[in-house]
């Protein structure tokens, strides 16, 4: 005698199985096309992030390197005459470059361990979350299988 639940697993699992065989190119053509979408999105808003980053790098470096100009010679000119055995031998706008250079490698310094520490953001979420219901899906149909 056989058991009338387990006949209910077998034609369900015989279905699932079928509808998969007949049915499986649509469905991983819809997880190709979610895939598709998401990788669209996500090279819109790179492309976007880009083209505006490109131009603040750009203004703000162009800007930078001006602003450090000025200082430099702004602290040449309040240092010259302060500094006598340094000055007669080269002068006092490299000692002013110099102490912009170690400020800037603390800087550096600082931002990269920042860096370090930044928290991944997870591209695909939705295509993940999709593939990780499959997985669960068909553990649960395996272990139905087995039972």
């Amino acid at each position: 005698m056989t058991d009338p639940g387990s006949q209910e697993r077998d034609i369900s699992m015989k279905d699932t199985i079928n509808y998969i065989k007949d049915e499986g190119g649509a469905y991983f053509k819809t997880k190709v096309e979610l895939a598709s979408i998401e990788a669209k999105e996500a090279a819109e808003i790179t492309a976007k992030k880009a083209k505006f980053g490109g131009i603040l790098v750009f203004f703000a470096l162009f800007s930078y390197i001006l602003l450090l100009v000025s200082l430099i010679g702004a602290f040449t000119k309040l240092l010259e005459g302060k500094v006598h055995t340094v000055e007669q031998y080269i002068g006092t706008w490299p000692i002013v470059t110099f102490g912009f250079l170690i400020l800037h490698l603390l800087v550096v310094f600082i931002f990269l361990d920042k860096l370090k520490n930044v928290e991944k953001v997870t591209l695909f979420k939705h295509t993940l979350a999709e593939l990780e219901k499959d997985k669960q899906w068909l553990q649960q149909i395996k272990s139905s299988n087995k039972s």
